[in-house]
């Protein structure tokens, strides 16, 4: 490999939570530019929740349990 590539690698990785920051950040950006407000913060919405239902899967805890944790009970 050379060596400036490597050497990209190894800042993209110490800096990892920043270049995913700003990734995101991009991308909600654009999807505001396009779509308006709403619909970036019904996206961002959607994604943290995939990524704590994707959490909760590689943590291997039921989804149940997870359900049962977040959401308020059901009153009969």
């Amino acid at each position: 490999m050379r060596p400036e590539i490597a050497e990209l690698i190894r800042i993209l990785i110490e800096h990892r939570g920043k270049v995913c920051g700003t990734f995101f950040g991009f991308i909600v950006g654009i999807i505001v530019i396009f779509y308006g407000w709403f619909d970036a913060i019904s996206f961002a919405v959607c994604v943290i929740a995939g990524y704590l239902l994707g959490k909760q899967v590689d943590k291997k805890e039921s989804l149940r349990e997870f359900f049962e944790r977040v959401l308020p009970p059901i009153e009969r």
